[in-house]
């Protein structure tokens, strides 16, 4: 019998409805959180600059009151030919977002234009979709009209994903499990969108959830793999930026659900985020990994080589580069638990030193050069310049995210690095912005180096990228981020001395005002 198939005991795995206070935005889908946060911690798709004019002919409904939104066509449209192109350096529609995300909201538009019952989960991902496109819609145009709309679709959404998590472990299954994950990445890319991070931390712990009760032990298939590694991919990303919450109660609770699953027998990693055992560094990143330790070893902890990766294939970037992120941040864990009082013995001085050599030595070794890829000349050519500049722009960020994560060093150290973020950005300006392919991907080297930066102009410069970015996409995710990264910069100028930095307001942020 497949593990899917499986049923779950109740009393091994209680469902967060069961016996944990619900969220307030799930058990209010209408109220929604105030920003903790949007910046830097997940990435979302933002529109091109070429959009698409609004047709007079739709009329916005204040609320969402038909089986059929009846200007669905139009924000799938928009969201297929130009929100999409921000998610990937790529221009071909092989990206997971075109083989399972689009044909999956279209075939949910047909299925309620028929009148066909739906799951929870399907349509949740289909609101959720239509959530994103109006909220670009809105941005862009200016128009308070489309901003509405997709607040609304965003509760239509919130709704349908608390019913699903209800009946998510249910056997027979309600719904299938690649749809039920969709419906989870969606969430955290609305919840992003929104400004969010508390939102965004809790769907993804749910997707954690569901991946290790219900998808390691099984037989995956391409697409089930490409949702996994999408998955990871955010998720390091958001937990770069985390500082002070790796022990929140929803966590404890999500792992004790695991264990209490028996299904932690087939998780390669640990469920917190800290280091593995290995001694020499080098050697290991060289180890071939079988089938399964490439598959389940969820979040990246044991370093090798994975001949079937996907990061390069979905992000253009190795998997090396995310693994070696992985490991980063689990030497600021152990750097925090040192400092604080822990039930967990922190590593000796000697040994963190050690692995920390290690690890800088690895990112410094770092690189990387692009295959062909694309069906003719100049679509190869400028997918290759794509994908070197966010290569280089993420060798960089690493390297400085080390340095400060790690290191603490002083920022003057890591100027030069910093300029080559810069440099990257300018050279995006100079050939992809037009047409935004791949331009979520730099949202984290740039907010990684602009933190850091000393020089004026190298500021002005990243400022002018991000106010740029955020005028083309209409998502407030580039302001919002260069709205905390100006905070940074202030911080600095009044801190007479002492050194601040991004870490210090992620400990001690005070939210923004969010309204989506």
């Amino acid at each position: 019998m497949d593990w899917w198939d499986m049923p779950v005991d109740s009393g091994r795995v209680q469902e967060i409805f069961d016996d944990t206070p619900l969220p307030d935005f799930l058990q209010d889908p209408a109220e929604c959180l105030v920003l903790q946060g949007s910046q830097y911690s997940s990435f979302m798709p933002d529109a091109c600059v070429n959009l698409p004019t609004t047709p007079s002919s739709i009329c916005i409904a204040p609320s969402i009151d038909s089986a059929v939104p009846h200007d669905a066509v139009f924000l799938l449209k928009h969201y297929s030919t130009t929100v999409l192109r921000s998610l990937t350096p790529f221009r071909h529609t092989k990206t997971p977002w075109h083989i399972l995300f689009i044909p999956h909201t279209r075939n949910c538009l047909a299925a309620l234009t028929l009148g066909d019952d739906m799951d929870h989960a399907s349509l949740c991902a289909f609101y959720g979709t239509l959530a994103i496109s109006a909220f670009s819609l809105g941005g862009v145009s200016k128009s308070h009209k489309w901003l509405e709309q997709g607040k609304a679709y965003k509760r239509q959404a919130l709704d349908l994903v608390n019913l699903m998590l209800k009946t998510a472990y249910d056997v027979p299954k309600a719904a299938k499990y690649k749809s039920i994950l969709m419906a989870l990445l969606t969430m955290v890319q609305i919840s992003i969108i929104c400004g969010n991070r508390e939102q965004a931390e809790c769907f993804f712990l749910e997707a954690e959830k569901f991946i290790r009760v219900k998808g390691l032990n099984r037989n995956k298939s391409r697409k089930v793999r490409l949702l996994h590694h999408c998955y990871v991919f955010e998720r390091m990303l958001h937990e770069s930026t985390l500082v002070g919450s790796a022990n929140s109660t929803h966590r404890h609770h999500v792992r004790q659900m695991i264990e209490s699953s028996g299904a932690i027998a087939y998780s390669q990693d640990s469920l917190s985020f800290r280091l593995g055992a290995w001694n020499n560094l080098d050697q290991e990143m060289l180890r071939v990994k079988g089938q399964e330790e490439g598959e389940n070893d969820l979040h990246l902890q044991l370093p090798g080589v994975w001949s079937a990766t996907l990061y390069p294939e979905i992000f253009g970037i190795p998997e090396k580069y995310v693994s070696l992120l992985s490991l980063a941040i689990r030497l600021g864990r152990e750097k925090d638990d040192a400092s604080q009082d822990n039930t967990k013995p922190p590593l000796g001085l000697a040994e963190f030193i050690s692995r920390a050599k290690a690890v800088e030595k690895c990112i410094n070794q770092l690189g990387w050069r692009s295959e062909d890829v694309g069906t003719g000349d100049d679509e190869k050519q400028l997918t290759r310049h794509s994908e070197d500049n966010l290569v280089d722009a993420m060798q960089q960020a690493l390297a400085i995210y080390f340095y400060r994560r790690v290191y603490d060093l002083d920022a003057r150290m890591l100027q030069q690095k910093v300029i080559g973020v810069r440099d990257c950005l300018l050279r995006f300006e100079g050939t992809d912005a037009e047409v935004g392919c791949g331009s979520a991907r730099l949202v984290w080297p740039a907010f990684v180096a602009a933190c850091e930066a000393e020089d004026s102009d190298v500021r002005a410069a990243f400022s002018d990228w991000f106010t740029g970015s955020a005028q083309r996409t209409g998502l407030r995710f580039f302001s919002d981020t260069l709205a905390d990264i100006e905070r940074i910069w202030e911080e600095k100028r009044s801190a007479n001395g002492i050194l601040v930095t991004w870490i210090d307001l992620m400990r001690n942020h005070v939210p923004l005002d969010s309204s989506l």
